[in-house]
C-alpha cells in the first residue's frame, strides 16, 4: 500500500505536468517556507541571540561612508537556507528508511 501511494505521489508531482499539480506544489512550498521561517525566528534565533554582541543578527551592520551594509539580514538568510537544506535532508532520509523497511518486509524469503 505504501509503495502504491509513493508511486501515485511521484506520478502526481513529477510525471503529470498539469497546472493543478504546479499550483498544489506551489502551495506546499509556501507552507514549508512558513514552517522554516517560524523554526528560524522562533526557535533557532533566540538560541543564537545571546552569542551575538547586540542580541540579534538583524541588528548587525557594517557602517561605511553614508550608509550601512546590513550583514545581519544576510546571516539570517544563510541560516534559513541551511535550515531548509537540513530539513529536506531529514525528510529524504526518513523516506529512504521507510522504503528500505517496506522493501525488506515485502521481500519473500528464498527457499533452498
Amino acid at each position: 500500500m505504501l509503495q502504491r501511494w509513493r508511486r501515485e505521489f511521484v506520478e502526481f508531482f513529477f510525471t503529470k505536468g498539469s497546472a493543478l499539480t504546479v499550483a498544489i506544489a506551489f502551495i506546499v512550498g509556501q507552507q514549508f517556507t512558513r514552517i522554516v521561517d517560524s523554526v528560524t525566528k522562533d526557535l533557532l534565533m533566540p538560541l543564537l541571540n545571546p552569542l551575538v554582541p547586540k542580541g540579534s543578527f538583524e541588528d548587525l551592520k557594517i557602517d561605511y561612508f553614508g550608509g550601512a551594509i546590513e550583514i545581519g539580514k544576510l546571516f539570517d538568510t544563510i541560516i534559513e537556507a541551511l535550515l531548509v537544506a537540513w530539513m529536506l535532508f531529514l525528510i529524504l532520509k526518513a523516506i529512504k528508511r521507510i522504503e528500505r523497511q517496506t522493501s525488506a518486509s515485502t521481500e519473500e524469503p528464498e527457499l533452498s
